[in-house]
């Protein structure tokens, strides 16, 4: 039985879809609340090669649903992550910040709402993770939806910390949020897995570090 449940779109949370290396991929994201109410948040390979180039063609779709764009198309026009990330290729800062044109006027957050973010909150929280899995045996047509409380990275010794969650590739960069539901803080986002551990999603610890990268962006 599948730990990921399928929900009906949030307005804030939306797909993404992006070139990196010559190759088109997808992830998810979140619109959380900037000074410039154009930020949406993702993980750091969503949007950099960790180390290496940035992506390019960087669009953000909320509310996507089985190709509907219900807010319209929101182009990156500058793209943020961690320096750990972007020239380490540090997982334990796999995040990343784009910050996309307005449309007609409007900001992003005018037209879809945003969310707050919090950093260098408490470990073991419990969380409500939400993204676009495109892997089998999803399609990445449809918002899914996971939650549980977070527990220590124990194979891999990094400082993420891992939910239970079968979500798939493409559902990267989705916002976990703390407590129940969609409407709650972000302090992190699906990052990685590992195959020895099926059926947990990995996310990053919002330190100070990322919480640089956020102010860079949202600036």
């Amino acid at each position: 039985m599948l730990q990921a449940t399928q929900v009906s779109p949030v307005a804030h949370i939306g797909k993404v879809f992006f070139t990196l290396g010559g190759v088109d991929y997808v992830c998810s994201a979140n619109a959380v609340t900037s000074t410039n109410q154009s930020t949406v948040s993702t993980a750091g390979h969503c949007l950099n090669e960790g180390p290496g180039e940035f992506a390019s063609e960087f669009v953000f779709v909320p509310a996507y649903e089985d190709g509907a764009a219900p807010y319209g198309q929101w182009p990156a026009v500058e793209l943020v992550a961690p320096t750990q990330w972007t020239t380490g290729g540090d997982i334990d800062y796999d995040t990343g910040f784009a910050v996309v044109a307005t449309q007609g006027g409007r900001t992003l957050s005018d037209t879809v709402g945003a969310s707050g973010v919090a950093f260098n909150q408490a470990t073991g929280l419990s969380y409500t993770l939400y993204g676009y899995p495109a892997g089998s045996p999803f399609t990445g047509e449809t918002l899914q939806r996971c939650a549980g409380a977070a527990s220590p990275d124990r194979l891999g010794g990094t400082t993420s910390q891992g939910v239970p969650c079968d979500m798939t590739g493409g559902s990267s960069g989705g916002p976990w949020f703390v407590g129940s539901g969609s409407s709650g803080v972000q302090h992190s986002v699906n990052s990685f897995g590992y195959d020895a551990q099926p059926g947990v999603m990995y996310g990053p610890y919002w330190g100070s570090v990322i919480e640089d990268a956020y102010e860079a962006a949202q600036g």
